[in-house]
């Protein structure tokens, strides 16, 4: 919880979800929509005395260190949000920024929290040398980014949001951004390689070093390709979908001071730090708009050797043995709280766990055949027999017969203490990830980065949403023996220990919302629709998939330009949920599609609502697409949906597709990880650039590493 001192505090605009304004709609005398945060009694209507004077905005260290601070004005009176947790109509799809989610409130803020609707300007004699507001790079005038200032009345301090505004020339129907996903940035990640050369290894000290992969400078390497792209006019902000942090705090206790993590990493990278200029990064010079991943709600370190994750950071995985990476160990802190947890479930584990909700049962039906009183009684005879075996038989008889007995006693002993210790070191990383996965590891990033778990905005005619897809699905009540509601079968090895664990997304409990993440996507899509004849483009964006094969499945397979008749992927030919959004599939589809899943009673129905353009997703650490359609079945079926997969981003660019753009979408993407190496894709950062012209077209949407665009074997789409 906050603590008074910090308030008023401006919550939007902020680093992860800044406000792009206009050169020529400052002149016309537009405004920046703030939300500023405030306790009871703090203020009374009119609100001007308690504001005016105290705004600022200060172009970003890394642009422009000379320049003076511009102040800000009161464009009107300050309206106080009542209805701050209240899912009604949009009017404006930034409308979604004036709805605060539930856990923002009562567990960040504090439950007497009131929120403020704050209109400011800039005054027509700042704006007199419009060129000023710019950056300029090689004679042209360029986005700039702003911190937004709120000075105390008494002069003691001030608070800083980074990067929180962009002045632009001007926003109109050409658009470049990039996707980019999966940074998992970490001190840690830092400190590695200097830790793991103290040790002596088996290969060269050369080789440790140019084939450690470090996540943050994965990050700075990215920003340095999207700086060259911004000096030369080619980006206009970056939308990056979770998975920020690998996880929340440096070490596996709580941080004595809560400040101190990995959130303020992310922030010191992006925002370009004096400690960051010296490694050669000057932070990114466009905006960045920022939604959660499942990493972000992880609190503490991990074991880096657990299962292959070594091979993830480019190193042998004895060369990580020494490394101290301060994650939980119940049998070296066997008095705190969680190792008191670890031993209960340990003993519980298999007893209780839940194996309906596993595909792989025979593991788990072993397992607990081992920890089971039966191998007791089993080890109390065998042991019994060895002793009282003496005196039956010879002596030559009696050494023959117990050793058969002893070797068997060994053998039940032994494989049910691994098991204990198997069970154990499973059950340590269950207690810290993800099963003790909270909200509270993403606090930080509500408070100081980006207050929104789901939100939406508009550059020039174009709509953005951005959604949070949760933590990963398995939780808790799966050890406590409760059956989940929507949760389908998921893999032990995957959503416990894999690369791609199904995630919570828009499930049915609302804990960490005010409403039904469907209903709120649904109400979204309502308002982008009113314009249907507009030519702006809408884009989702997810941090998990809603689409995505299993492991093992390579992505050429399900090409539909290689496959025979049907050309979509049949359900019973490929796991396309694996490591996916959980619940509501099918709803999430429709909407997509344009339709209301309600309206598809009958064969023929016209879509209530504009089709999504694009789809944008991470997680899966794969370069892979997809696109959507329904079919009327029957009268019994109805529609079902038909899922197909190829590489539209090449298709679409060739200049005369097949097939229109309206035909494809939605088209649903998957982007390979900034920092991780993926099984196919070996070489991130990787990242998407999308461009949409003047028309509104979108002319690009491929995927980009750092040598320029990825080339896949381009397909040709027959006639349907």
């Amino acid at each position: 919880m906050m603590k008074k001192t910090e308030f008023p505090l401006i919550m939007s605009p902020n680093l992860g979800c800044p406000k792009i304004i206009s050169l020529e709609g400052i002149k016309k005398g537009g405004t920046i929509s703030l939300i500023i945060a405030g306790r009871y009694g703090q203020f009374s209507s009119p609100l001007g005395d308690a504001f005016e004077g105290t705004l600022y905005l200060r172009p970003s260290s890394s642009q422009d260190e000379d320049a003076k601070d511009i102040p800000l004005y009161l464009a009107r009176v300050p309206r106080e949000i009542t209805d701050w947790n209240l899912l009604s109509d949009f009017f404006e799809v930034e409308g979604t920024q004036k709805i605060m989610n539930s856990e923002l409130h009562y567990h960040v803020l504090g439950k007497d929290i009131r929120y403020w609707h704050v209109e400011v300007m800039l005054n027509s004699n700042d704006t007199e040398d419009d060129k000023t507001l710019l950056r300029k790079k090689r004679r042209k005038y360029l986005p700039k980014l702003y911190d937004l200032i709120l000075k105390e009345k008494a002069g003691k301090g001030e608070k800083v949001n980074y990067h929180s505004v962009q002045i632009t020339k001007g926003v109109n129907g050409v658009c470049n951004f990039i996707h980019l996903t999966d940074v998992h940035i970490a001190k840690r990640n830092d400190e590695i390689l200097d830790e793991v050369l103290k040790v002596r290894s088996k290969r060269e000290r050369k080789a440790i070093i140019e084939s450690y992969i470090n996540f943050n400078d994965k990050l700075r390497e990215f920003i340095r390709m999207a700086n060259d792209m911004a000096d030369r006019g080619e980006l206009d902000f970056v939308v990056i979908t979770g998975d920020l942090v690998d996880f929340a705090f440096h070490g596996w206790e709580d941080e004595p001071n809560p400040a101190e993590n990995n959130w303020r990493t992310f922030t010191h990278i992006i925002t370009g730090t004096k400690a960051e200029q010296a490694k050669g990064n000057p932070g990114l010079k466009v905006a960045i708009f920022t939604s959660t991943g499942n990493h972000d709600w992880r609190l503490h370190p991990y074991n880096p050797n657990l299962l292959d994750y070594h091979e993830s950071f480019g190193l042998e995985k004895d060369e990580l043995e020494h490394y101290d990476y301060k994650c939980f160990d119940s049998q070296e802190y066997p008095e705190d709280r969680r190792a008191k947890r670890s031993r209960e479930l340990t003993s519980k584990a298999f007893k209780k766990l839940n194996i309906d909700a596993f595909t792989d049962k025979g593991k788990i039906q072993l397992a607990r055949f081992l920890s089971s009183k039966v191998t007791a009684w089993v080890l109390r005879p065998l042991a019994g027999l060895g002793l009282g075996g003496a005196g039956v038989a010879g002596l030559a008889e009696k050494f023959g017969y117990t050793a058969i007995i002893v070797v068997l006693w060994l053998l039940v002993w032994g494989a049910k203490k691994y098991l204990e210790y198997k069970v154990r070191k499973l059950v340590d990383v269950l207690v810290d990830n993800p099963l003790n996965a909270e909200a509270k590891a993403f606090h930080y990033y509500l408070a100081h980065i980006n207050p929104y778990l789901d939100y939406a905005f508009k550059y020039g005619d174009h709509s953005f949403i951005v959604m949070d897809t949760g933590a990963d699905v398995f939780i808790g009540q799966l050890l406590d023996g409760k059956e989940l509601k929507h949760i389908k079968h998921m893999s032990l090895e995957d959503n416990i220990l894999g690369g791609s664990p199904d995630s919570r997304a828009f499930d049915s409990e609302q804990t960490y919302y005010n409403w039904s993440q469907i209903v709120w996507l649904e109400k979204v899509l309502t308002t982008v629709s009113q314009d249907l004849d507009g030519q702006g483009k809408t884009f989702v964006f997810l941090h998990a998939p809603p689409v995505n094969p299993d492991k093992d499945r390579k992505w050429k397979d399900l090409w539909e330009s290689e496959r025979p008749a049907p050309k979509w992927i049949a359900k019973d030919e490929c796991n396309l949920t694996y490591g996916t959004i959980n619940h509501y599939l099918s709803q999430f589809f429709y909407l997509c599609m344009g339709y209301r899943e309600s309206e598809l009673a009958k064969e023929e129905v016209e879509s209530s609502l504009r089709k999504v353009d694009l789809i944008f997703s991470g997680h899966a650490h794969r370069n892979i697409e997809f696109r959507l359609e329904k079919e009327w079945v029957s009268a019994d079926k109805k529609h079902e949906i038909r899922i197909y997969s190829d590489v539209y981003s090449q298709i679409l660019n060739k200049g005369n597709p097949k097939r229109d753009w309206k035909e494809y979408k939605p088209v649903i993407v998957q982007t390979a990880s900034c920092g991780l190496r993926g099984k196919y894709d070996k070489n991130p950062p990787y990242y998407r650039k999308v461009t949409i012209d003047g028309t509104g077209q979108i002319t690009g949407f491929r995927v980009r590493d750092k040598q320029g665009i990825v080339e896949f074997k381009t397909p040709t789409i027959s006639e349907p």
